[in-house]
């Protein structure tokens, strides 16, 4: 009887072991799925295959993801914005389209990020010399800063909205930022670009800027 006791006793101890192993697995399987519609997010705004490798230049195994709202959730705030703008106002919100941290074990191995705001620079300011360091023209309505500082690029892409002033669309560009200490200038491009089109294809702008593929050489 002692012997049997003693069996049972083990049979248990088992099952809470196992129990608790599983416990904790299935923690690990919820983390992931509750991160997994943010990454969703971001390769709806940035495309899939950018995200996958801009992930994969930062060398972490674990990336927390914040920001990501929808295309049509930045929009809506930056037409708020946009209609109720005058040309006195110099700031104006930053919206984070997505923020990618990776991990490795515990320490912070890189970080990508990608925002958008109403720009305090004028079209009409692309021209003055101080400026035109910075920023090269695409064309007509969307001017491009390869390297303002490190790690960073931006694009500023005019927009006019509908319901607000005619002035907007020169007075008010939209500017687009994409940083990573990991990503290429090529990859920090494309998701720039693959940002910029799909908040301004939602923006609905009355002239839509025409983003090119490749970033422009210098001339």
């Amino acid at each position: 009887m002692k012997v049997r006791r003693n069996a049972n006793k083990l049979t248990v101890i088992v099952v809470l072991v196992l129990g608790g192993l599983l416990s904790g697995c299935s923690g690990g399987e919820d983390r992931t799925e509750a991160e997994s519609p943010k990454l969703d997010r971001c390769k709806s705004l940035l495309g899939a295959e950018n995200v996958e490798a801009a992930v994969k230049t930062t060398g972490g195994s674990d990336v927390e993801v914040s920001g990501t709202p929808q295309a049509d959730v930045l929009a809506t705030g930056l037409a708020k914005e946009a209609k109720q703008w005058q040309e006195s106002d110099l700031l104006h919100n930053s919206y984070t389209g997505c923020r990618m941290d990776a991990f490795e074990g515990d320490q912070l191995s890189g970080t990508v990020d990608v925002s958008v705001k109403w720009s305090s620079l004028s079209l009409g300011l692309m021209d003055d010399p101080k400026n035109s360091r910075t920023w090269r023209r695409v064309n007509e309505l969307v001017y491009v800063a390869p390297e303002p500082g490190p790690a960073r690029m931006q694009l500023i892409a005019a927009c006019a909205v509908p319901g607000a002033t005619a002035a907007q669309s020169s007075g008010l560009p939209l500017q687009f930022e994409a940083s990573g200490v990991s990503l290429g200038a090529e990859l920090r491009w494309d998701l720039l670009r693959a940002f910029a089109q799909s908040v301004t294809e939602e923006m609905g702008c009355a002239t839509p800027p025409v983003i090119p593929s490749v970033l422009p050489a210098a001339t």
